[in-house]
């Protein structure tokens, strides 16, 4: 999952050089610009960002107040805030402290400085917005046309699937799949089909002597699902859910 990152500074070289530490450290980043307040806010209000780096000069009351308001939204919908700036009053840094924000970061630092401070700040599982589910031998096929190829299903959520599986040469792993998934749920097996994806990352996991991808791990993401395969992936996420409860009592 990517990290939706807005830099907000009223100076455009600025904003520039934060993009650029940014990129160098932090491969995910999806980094989008605001020189004030009121745009940032239009960005965040129309679409679903984690993190608002920010300037003390680019910033006002109005602007803390809005951060405050974000940092108190449930955890699918909030948004964190990281200050940058050139001074070292501590009387700013307890003020914003005083709205929630609790990180910031005095310039000029080196990128790893930020980009660990992004991490910390802005981390994988705080971004996700529905829960994973972990089945042991659970299975997925993902079908290209008229190649199929067999994946070992690592975690799955609503919307989406980390998978393994090996590396043929026929699987385009850029190009969209027909993905379906069978689940053996203490001998109750369910299936669930239809899940129209893109891949999001790719990893190597094992590689051939010659150096050429062995074995990969997929995360993709469901981009088309069909009603019936909602209310399947559903059932799952119930019967899953159901059995943690009953050992849970057990225990």
């Amino acid at each position: 999952m990517a990290r939706n990152i807005i830099i907000m500074d009223s100076s455009a070289s600025m904003r520039r050089i934060i993009r650029t530490m940014i990129q160098a450290t932090v491969n995910d980043a999806v980094v989008s610009e605001a020189q004030d307040a009121e745009e940032a806010q239009g960005l965040i209000e129309d679409a679903r960002y984690h993190l608002v780096i920010f300037s003390k000069e680019s910033s006002n009351k109005k602007w803390l107040v809005f951060a405050q308001k974000r940092l108190a939204l449930p955890e699918a919908q909030k948004t964190n805030f990281i200050l940058f700036t050139s001074s070292k009053k501590q009387d700013y840094f307890e003020e914003i402290k005083r709205y929630g924000i609790q990180e910031h970061i005095i310039i000029p630092c080196a990128p790893n400085a930020l980009g660990e401070l992004i991490i910390r700040t802005c981390t994988h599982f705080a971004m996700r917005a529905t829960r994973r589910y972990s089945v042991h031998d659970t299975r997925a096929t993902l079908d290209q046309g008229s190649n199929s190829f067999p994946a070992e299903v690592i975690n799955f959520s609503e919307g989406g699937v980390l998978c393994e599986l090996d590396a043929p040469a026929q699987l385009h792993w850029f190009m969209p799949a027909m993905i379906r998934m069978e689940f053996n749920l203490d001998g109750v097996i369910l299936k669930v089909a239809g899940l129209y994806s893109v891949a999001r990352r790719l990893s190597v996991v094992d590689s051939n002597s010659d150096h050429s991808p062995k074995r990969i791990r997929l995360a993709c993401r469901f981009i088309s699902v069909s009603e019936e395969s909602k209310n399947q992936l559903i059932q799952v996420f119930r019967l899953i859910e159901k059995q943690e409860d009953t050992f849970g009592h057990e225990a």
